[in-house]
């Protein structure tokens, strides 16, 4: 999946906003136009309760501090 910006103008397709969609989630593995197209504010609240679930991990380092491992 990928998250751009809108090219075309069509309106938001969560259920009861009728705003212009500002960015669109592509799915590649769709045989029709499965794209997502959201407005900024829908977007900023799919963020806010995608990260009540999902918390990016910490890279962990390539060399411990203190000389030993």
């Amino acid at each position: 999946m990928i998250v751009e910006k809108a090219t075309k103008k069509v309106k938001c397709d969560a259920s009861g906003c009728n705003n212009k969609c500002d960015y669109v989630i592509i799915n590649k593995r769709f045989v029709f136009d499965g794209n997502i197209y959201l407005c900024s504010n829908c977007i900023s609240m799919l963020y806010g309760e995608i990260s009540k679930f999902i918390v990016p991990k910490s890279i962990k380092p390539i060399y411990k501090k203190g000389g030993k491992e």
